[in-house]
């Protein structure tokens, strides 16, 4: 049985339908419906550029959740904030930094993280993330203060990919004491590793 010949226009509108519904489109533009041999067939520049360009970092467009401590109990409380950014790194350096130089909607929330504090590098790769901050992070302040800081970077970080490590470090040196109590900072960190109550 001889297969039909599709007219110009039809084969226009199936390679469009198979483009939006997201469809890979190699087998019918190197195919033939004819059977026949036709060099005259090659698949549009945009379609070879879809297929051949690595996936770009996901965007990250909605809500991250930032850990302000509750003043009254020494709890962390999380607060989500709208998120516009080009990747999960770039969302979690905002979220960090919304806790370094922003107040809290509540009176009654704070953040132990020190004004002058600066996000150096953010980087999250699957379920690592790696976070440099100025040394300024690790100055001021009780255990309970250097405490609170720790669980906040880790939880505020974390809010994307809550089963994350992360692996903190201050002007490229991992941290592994902070204050002069040394509290200890395991690396990596998890949120097993720190309770939201301290």
């Amino acid at each position: 049985m001889k297969m039909p010949v599709l007219s110009k226009g039809t084969w226009l509108g199936l390679v469009g339908a198979a483009l939006v519904g997201g469809s890979a489109t190699a087998v019918l533009l190197n195919g033939h419906f004819n059977n026949q041999p036709n060099p005259q067939i090659s698949a549009p520049a945009s379609v070879n550029q879809i297929s051949q360009s690595p996936p770009a970092q996901r965007a990250v467009d909605g809500e991250l959740a930032v850990y302000w401590i509750e003043a009254s109990k020494n709890k962390l409380k999380a607060v989500p904030i709208a998120i516009k950014a080009k990747s999960n790194d770039e969302a979690i350096a905002s979220g960090l930094n919304t806790l370094i130089s922003e107040k809290p909607s509540e009176s009654s929330l704070y953040s132990a993280i020190p004004a002058n504090t600066k996000v150096l590098k953010v980087q999250a790769k699957g379920k690592e993330i790696r976070i440099d901050l100025s040394k300024d992070f690790t100055k001021g302040g009780g255990s309970a203060s250097m405490q609170g800081r720790i669980i906040q970077v880790l939880y505020t970080a974390t809010s994307l990919e809550p089963e994350a490590k992360v692996y903190l470090s201050v002007e490229g040196k991992a941290l592994k004491y902070i204050g002069g109590e040394g509290l200890e900072v395991p690396q990596p960190m998890t949120r097993k590793d720190f309770a939201l109550e301290f």
